[in-house]
């Protein structure tokens, strides 16, 4: 019988594994050399014969993953579909090149959930090790390869997917309308203590797949989850009514200290606000935070990403980096320091009229 417990966490890593009978699962990013060093002595320590790379958009780091296991002569197997989705072409092609018929990786349109890519049970012979991203669609594709699965758990996993607003009653199963709910009530990352988050996650993954296999236990803790969720929407449109707007079409709320909120709700609230192009969220957790003490998080709201770029209010010759105080690496988010946003930030916001 399939059934789940926490393998381990890696502390200092955005990691975790998890074994479906026979079948273990590893959860991780590809963005470092790092990712590939330890998920390569992950999947050896799991005694891998055969791995399934499944929801891992191509990158550097996932190519020379794969390169060294297929040297050490591990079977490896790729399903994705974030084909032309501005990652890394030139790694997703490497990958084909080595792997030929091994390698299916299309673009979203032709598979909305990594979970259409495999086949019930696919992958779940003893020797196999199944590494996926660490979301929702990866989540629902791992247990599906794994042998594990339930009555509309492709088209959850499409719907989970895609923006948190169709992630509703309407377009979810109320098992996949659970996991979405239960989600926000884990803890938030700490770089200083990773682990504690990734135990959360770890924990909340399990219940899932118990869950979907009809565990009553697991089943009412996601609903116990779901009304921690209820109070901290309620708590986000309390914080949101505090809002203010530092310079014309931003809105920035001080959530340092606050009780836990729902950062979706805050967000859509804001971005519903007449001429909302930035919303600003002051908190004291995140990598900046966990370096400088407080964290400004910037996003610029889907309608208006293609008038305004985050970037360009980094100063040229700006340093980049936890250190320095400034993420930025895309047009539509930036995360600064307190020092940060008040020399230089917020000037520049307060420039654009």
């Amino acid at each position: 019988m399939l059934g789940w417990e926490p393998s381990q966490t890696f502390k200092e890593s955005n990691m975790f594994a998890l074994c479906i009978a026979t079948t273990g699962i590893l959860f991780s990013k590809f963005f470092s050399s790092d990712d590939k060093e330890k998920v390569v002595v992950a999947v050896e320590s799991m005694g891998a014969q055969r791995v399934l790379f499944v929801d891992t958009g191509a990158t550097p780091a996932l190519v020379d993953t794969i390169f060294t296991l297929v040297e050490r002569g591990v079977e490896v197997v790729v399903r994705d579909h974030h084909l032309g989705e501005g990652r890394s072409p030139e790694s997703a092609q490497q990958i084909i090149d080595l792997l030929g018929e091994s390698a299916v990786i299309v673009e979203r349109s032709q598979a909305p959930a990594c979970a259409q890519l495999v086949e019930l049970g696919e992958f779940s012979e003893e020797g196999t090790v199944i590494v996926a991203d660490v979301d929702l669609d990866g989540l629902l594709a791992a247990m599906k390869a794994a042998g594990v699965t339930y009555s509309g758990l492709e088209s959850d996993a499409a719907v989970l997917d895609g923006p948190r607003a169709a992630q509703t009653p309407e377009n979810l199963t109320s098992l996949g309308l659970a996991l979405t709910r239960a989600l926000p009530t884990l803890p938030p990352f700490n770089p200083r203590a990773p682990e504690r988050a990734e135990l959360a996650k770890a924990d909340l993954w399990g219940q899932f797949i118990a869950a979907a296999l009809g565990d009553e236990g697991s089943l009412a803790e996601l609903s116990r989850k779901g009304e921690i969720y209820e109070q901290q929407v309620e708590a986000a449109k309390v914080l949101a009514t505090e809002s203010t707007s530092p310079a014309e079409g931003v809105w920035l709320v001080d959530c340092v200290g606050a009780p836990r909120f729902d950062l979706s709700t805050l967000v859509r609230d804001l971005e519903s606000r007449q001429g909302c192009k930035v919303t600003v969220i002051r908190k004291g957790f995140g990598p900046i935070a966990g370096a400088h003490g407080v964290q400004y998080s910037l996003a610029v709201p889907r309608a208006h990403q293609k008038e305004l770029d985050l970037r360009s209010l980094v100063a040229e010759g700006a340093e980049i980096g936890i250190d320095a105080g400034l993420l930025s690496n895309t047009s539509f988010l930036l995360h600064c320091s307190e020092v940060v946003w008040e020399e230089m930030i917020l000037p520049a916001l307060q420039s654009l009229g």
